[in-house]
């Protein structure tokens, strides 16, 4: 099994963990590895999508290493708030009829999850439920979900991966 599969069956565990009062440190756990479930699997098939075919292992996980939490954010944060008159919107002339629904979806989790997770690691003011993070794994199965629905090939998946890496550069 993929490390993204068993980060997000992890986080599962972690959130039902202890049956009657859970543990802050095993909600906070679950959200930190939903989070990172996510960003695993948008990692791993973006490091495919710039390198492809077999034995290439090594140079895709070093490709894999180009990509950053704070860009991958600022790209979702471009696909969740698609506006393609913007300046903003690099990518605008690429798909002129927006971006495919299930795109939006996985970049509204992206986001969505990575500031929990922030929270889970560094607020330790804010107290996390358990319903609160099933709703959180929740959000990462279906941002798996929708991605996994797109087809390998499909070129708003593969525009949208790119732009994971280049997002930054795609401005200029």
């Amino acid at each position: 099994m993929s490390l993204h599969k068993d980060l997000l069956n992890q986080a599962s565990q972690l959130a039902t963990h202890e049956p009657r009062r859970p543990k802050q440190a095993s909600l906070r756990r679950a959200v930190s590895a939903a989070y990172y479930a996510l960003f695993h699997l948008l990692v791993d098939s973006a490091s495919r999508v710039v390198v492809s075919g077999q034995g290439q292992e090594v140079l895709r996980q070093q490709v894999g290493r180009a990509l950053g939490h704070t860009d991958m954010k600022k790209a979702c944060q471009a696909w969740a708030g698609w506006n393609p008159g913007s300046p903003a919107q690099p990518l605008g002339r690429l798909l002129p009829g927006g971006p495919d629904p299930r795109v939006v979806i996985v970049s509204n989790a992206f986001v969505e999850l990575q500031q929990a997770r922030h929270e889970a690691d560094y607020d330790l003011s804010r107290r996390f439920s358990r319903s609160d993070v099933l709703a959180l794994v929740r959000l990462a199965k279906e941002a798996f979900q929708a991605f996994s629905e797109m087809p390998k090939h499909h070129e708003h998946k593969r525009i949208f991966l790119l732009s994971l890496m280049f997002h930054g550069r795609w401005k200029r």
